[in-house]
């Protein structure tokens, strides 16, 4: 993986921190699981800050392996990630390789 790869992958690491802070705010308030919450895209993008919307049961299902990223259609990318999942509004890429690996050792669950 070269030097841009790298600092993409680190970059989507950073954008789920953030939505990792998004849940820790959320688990104050006694919410329904399969109510939408709004996240940050997880892409390698440095200017994207829009957002999607999953429940929280969606979302707790991505996190259940620390490879899987939650992005909105058109913005994964091809060279350390693969599409695992489509839906409407969102799509669950994964990395692989040594992309794979910097995103367990930047998995905040872990």
């Amino acid at each position: 993986m070269d030097e841009d790869q790298r600092r993409r992958a680190r970059n989507e690491a950073l954008f789920r921190e953030v939505n990792e802070r998004i849940v820790d705010l959320e688990a104050g308030y006694d919410r329904d699981d399969s109510l939408l919450v709004g996240f940050v895209c997880e892409c390698p993008r440095e200017n994207c800050n829009e957002m999607l919307e999953v429940t929280r049961g969606q979302y707790e299902a991505v996190r259940e392996n620390p490879r899987r990223f939650l992005v909105l259609p058109g913005h994964e990318d091809g060279d350390i990630a693969n599409v695992v999942e489509r839906h409407t509004q969102y799509l669950v890429v994964e990395k692989s390789g040594e992309a794979g690996e910097v995103a367990i050792e930047q998995d905040p669950r872990s």
